[in-house]
């Protein structure tokens, strides 16, 4: 779990009394709202993802009869070694959102001589399947320490909010599993702010419907396309984490302000 100071009152140059931010290489930096990215930031990608991503395979395959090789190249559109199983960082899987892997799932299928219609409301089928099927507690796996990481935040006076490509079903099927649904201020999803990450427009949308400017906002997420939205909305700070996603550190150094092995690393004071 990160250490969460406390300092009783700190002014800064622009002559503002603030209780709460985030110390980063030397300096303490102000911040009221802490946005999260989910998937990579407080969820174990990997571990919560590929198995529900091989389920939909193995169930559409299933349900048409076919075998191991078709399984396979869904596997490869997706962005997952079938043998391996390693994500593919610069794949769909990290950055998708669900409608559009049915789209990745339709146009394989498509590829093997199915209409594209009938294709697609297969791989649709499959997909709710394995939403009624798969236990999502089971397979849901938050990074080490994230809910008391993210209560003690919320103690402290922060705002939190996540701001997510994913969609709002499989967004609050994680969150619930993980017992996350009821630490944020707001909750943004793909499809309710277009176009997705990596357009600031989900940042700029948070801050406006929270009120809090982005001078006093840090955004923290797992990839190239987190750490762009962040710094094309203009926040204070955007912070790279590695440990629960799949990106390079050295990919996300190109772009982030500063990266971090894990979330427990960040050190943030309160009131």
């Amino acid at each position: 779990m990160a250490s969460l100071s406390y300092d009783e009152s700190i002014s800064f140059q622009h002559g503002v009394t603030e209780v709460t931010g985030i110390e980063c290489r030397g300096r303490r930096i102000p911040c009221r709202l802490v946005i999260f990215d989910k998937d990579g930031t407080l969820v174990d990608f990997a571990a919560t993802w590929a198995p529900l991503i091989r389920k939909r395979a193995e169930i559409l395959v299933k349900s048409l009869g076919r075998n191991g090789e078709l399984e396979a190249l869904l596997l490869k559109s997706w962005g997952i070694d079938p043998v391996s199983g390693r994500i593919d960082p610069q794949g769909p899987c990290p950055v998708s959102p669900r409608s559009e892997e049915i789209i990745t799932g339709t146009l394989t299928l498509y590829q093997q001589g199915y209409p594209w219609d009938e294709a697609k409301q297969t791989v649709s089928r499959a997909f709710d399947e394995t939403d009624r099927t798969i236990d999502r507690h089971e397979i849901s796996k938050g990074v080490a320490g994230i809910h008391p990481f993210l209560t003690q935040l919320k103690s402290k006076g922060f705002s939190l909010a996540l701001a997510t490509n994913d969609e709002r079903q499989d967004t609050e099927a994680v969150l619930s599993s993980l017992n996350l649904q009821n630490v944020f201020d707001l909750i943004v999803c793909a499809g309710e702010v277009t176009p997705p990450k990596p357009h600031p427009g989900i940042v700029l949308t948070i801050c406006e419907r929270l009120s809090i400017p982005l001078r006093e906002t840090v955004f923290i997420g797992d990839t190239v396309g987190d750490m762009i939205a962040g710094k094309n909305a203009g926040v204070a700070l955007t912070i790279g984490v590695v440990e629960g996603g799949v990106t390079r550190r050295e990919e996300l150094e190109k772009v982030a302000d500063v990266v971090f092995d894990s979330i427990r690393d960040l050190l943030f004071f309160g009131d």
